[in-house]
């Protein structure tokens, strides 16, 4: 059956993609339901509804308004009576007809509907709680912090031999500013960096209540679409015990999970230390040596380690003697759920070999497709379980070991970023502020843009969107998946808001200029401009689009 692999594989990601266009087109759509409602409450008449451009696919019509979906399904748009002004009489019910408070009232309220959803998106998201990779996306697209030792951007881990540590950084470092630019947030310190490849940045920090000013060169790494900047860096985020396993060492010395570690043997933490076997797999990453390195200082250590902790607001110091454990977590219905294999069991062997986080997946490698027998710890007792791989069951996630994963823990605690909690009054004031980080971030890139500082090459047009879209519906949560249509939707209204011509912000443009001069623009005048922002959009869109399908192809190609 193998040479229908790749058909599945086609008709998989064909499968991906036609989700990722679900939400895109759902924001297309509330986008024109918002002109649509607004047009209909100002009296005005609606031609067509349509969601996409171009020939139509199906379509009804139901009084005045034909209702269709069209082939391209990048757009949509609503025709209303003399909305063009060539088409103009002058009569009831046109659009160039309607009081200017209404024509902008009709304008405005597709924009409107689009930042609405996004706060309701981001208010449905802090509600039910985030993931870790949520609170990832949201903090890079946003600049929103969570868990922060501190406002601004302080700097938790540093590749000694990178750009940022040569220019002598610290972990502890707080980011003032960069080339007199005040920084406020990691996005805009990313962003600083990402644009200014080979480089010399004049970089401000606070240490020690001193301000110092150093020279940073960020590598330029090459890509599809130019090059980008790096500095090796990771922000810091405080560093909780989200787990301790009953009766284990740590639960024995006094420690609690939601415990803030701050210190480990005096060694100040900013960021978690990753302890798993991931960080074993390469030597090529400069924060999997660090982890790597910090492991070992505390493995060698066999005794004691002093453990810092902060508990409502009181510090403490706690001795911990050390050790390791693999604990289990298994995906339900999955091979290893059939086999016995249940979450929190303690992985200590592979086909006789004892295990570690060092080792595993080396021994891992081992496997072949014939059965093979994991020896495991549960409640202090021994025992194996055989997992045949020609049994393997559909359940198993990619991301998974026939359907286990592992987490190590360190003396029986697990270290992890803490998750924000909000109730639905603090979840919406979270929701809110994080769509008027999303505005600003995308005002930021604007003006980044106008300044030449950014070219538009490093931008995203449907193609990406979708491309990116559909990757996140093969690995990540709904919590991210949600959050980033909501960010695209704030996006498309802030996008539609600028005074473009053909754009809800052209329009608002020319009543603005009509309420102050007092009359309307000159027809002749508005038609050569929309033509001209025409042929420079269709530009804008193909320049894009190209870069888009570059980054497809090299992503395809690797």
């Amino acid at each position: 059956m193998e040479f229908l692999e790749p058909i599945l594989t086609v008709f998989s990601g064909i499968k991906t993609v036609l989700l990722a266009l679900i939400p895109l087109g759902f924001l297309i759509f509330i986008h024109e339901l918002g002109h649509f409602l607004a047009a209909k409450r100002a009296g005005i008449k609606v031609n067509t509804f349509s969601i996409g451009f171009g020939p139509k696919i199906v379509g009804f019509k139901r009084g005045e308004t034909e209702y269709k979906l069209s082939w391209l399904p990048f757009g949509g748009y609503v025709q209303m009576e003399g909305e063009n002004p060539t088409e103009q009489t002058g009569a009831e019910g046109e659009f160039g007809s309607a009081s200017l408070g209404q024509r902008a009232f009709v304008v405005a309220a597709g924009p409107a509907v689009n930042i609405l959803f996004g706060i309701l998106a981001f208010w449905f998201i802090f509600t039910v709680g985030v993931d870790h990779h949520a609170l990832g996306l949201i903090g890079g697209l946003t600049g929103q912090t969570f868990g922060q030792k501190q406002d601004g951007v302080q700097i938790a881990m540093v590749d000694d031999d990178g750009p940022a540590g040569i220019a002598g950084v610290m972990p502890g470092d707080k980011i003032v500013s960069i080339n007199d630019n005040r920084i406020s947030n990691f996005s805009a310190f990313q962003t600083k960096i990402f644009t200014n490849p080979n480089k010399p940045l004049d970089i401000v920090v606070q240490r020690d209540n001193n301000l110092e000013t150093l020279t940073v060169v960020p590598d330029a790494v090459p890509n599809s679409r130019g090059e980008t900047g790096i500095i090796n860096v990771v922000g810091s985020t405080d560093v909780l015990v989200s787990d301790v396993i009953d009766g284990s060492l740590a639960a024995q010395a006094g420690i609690m999970a939601g415990d803030q570690i701050e210190s480990i043997d005096a060694e100040s933490l900013y960021t978690v230390p990753r302890f798993d076997p991931g960080i074993w797999k390469t030597e090529e990453e400069w924060t999997f040596k660090k982890y790597q390195e910090y492991y070992n200082k505390i493995d060698q250590k066999k005794d004691k380690i002093k453990i810092g902790i902060l508990r409502e607001g009181e510090q403490q110091t706690i001795i911990l003697p050390v050790t390791w454990q693999l604990i289990i977590g298994v995906q339900k219905g999955s091979t290893a759920d059939k086999a016995g294999i249940q979450d929190r069991d303690v992985l200590i062997s592979v086909n006789g070999n004892a295990v570690d986080s060092k080792n595993l997946y080396d021994e891992l490698k081992k496997v072949s497709d014939k059965p093979f027998v994991l020896g495991l710890l549960r409640n202090s007792t021994e025992k194996t379980f055989t997992i045949n791989p020609s049994e393997t069951s559909n359940k198993d996630k990619n991301t998974t070991f026939f359907g286990m994963n592992w987490a190590t823990y360190l003396s029986g605690m697990n270290l992890d970023t803490p998750l924000p909690r909000y109730n639905v009054f603090s979840a919406l004031a979270k929701g809110t502020e994080t769509t008027w980080l999303t505005v600003t971030s995308i005002a930021r890139t604007l003006k980044q843009l106008i300044s030449g500082e950014v070219s538009p090459k490093y931008l995203s047009g449907p193609v990406g969107i979708v491309d990116f879209t559909s990757r996140m519906f093969d690995s990540v949560g709904l919590a991210s998946i949600l959050f980033f249509v909501g960010f695209i939707s704030v996006n498309l209204a802030i996008v539609n808001l600028l005074p473009i011509p053909i754009a809800d912000g052209g329009h608002l443009l020319f009543f603005s200029v009509e309420k102050i001069l007092g009359r309307p623009v000159p027809r002749r005048a508005q038609e050569i401009v929309q033509q001209v922002s025409v042929v420079l959009l269709i530009a804008l869109f193909l320049y894009i689009t190209w870069y888009d399908g570059i980054s497809l192809f090299d992503k395809w190609r690797n």
